[in-house]
């Protein structure tokens, strides 16, 4: 037996700090990632996305270790298939409108992941904290 999801008017979609959704981000991105929103104000979302190339994140992150959440997996988030990590610097913050993400639900670009689970939100606040490319007031504003 199918099920089939009916999807909930876009108006109703919470777009909120914490929320996680996976869909062709960040831009120009041609595969599907998790992204994570951080920060909202004024219609502008800011997010990180969760990426599969760790070894890749490792090499570029090798300067600012600490801005890296590394070893993730499907223990730590059941929307995770393989092994992942969020690299949580200023080089790897995305924003995009509000309504933007909005559109995309509405036309089945964007699927609602939900909540972001408490382990991978602190793993999140402590990255941006230990990042060399943020601001003082910049931390506190991602993380608060």
């Amino acid at each position: 037996m199918i099920m089939m999801r009916i999807p909930f008017p876009s108006d109703l979609l919470s777009i909120e700090k914490w929320k996680a959704f996976k869909g062709k981000y960040p831009p120009n991105s041609t595969i599907d990632h998790r992204i994570i929103i951080i920060y909202k104000n004024d219609g502008i979302v800011k997010y990180f996305y969760v990426t599969s190339k760790v070894e890749n994140a490792r090499r570029i992150a090798k300067y600012d270790i600490g801005s890296l959440v590394d070893g993730l997996n499907n223990n730590d988030w059941n929307v995770l298939t393989v092994e992942s990590c969020i690299q949580c610097n200023k080089k790897h913050l995305y924003d995009i409108c509000e309504n933007e993400l909005r559109r995309a639900y509405e036309n089945g670009g964007i699927e609602v992941l939900g909540e972001v689970p408490e382990k991978i939100k602190s793993a999140i606040i402590f990255a941006v904290c230990a990042s060399e490319s943020f601001t003082d007031t910049e931390k506190k504003i991602y993380t608060v």
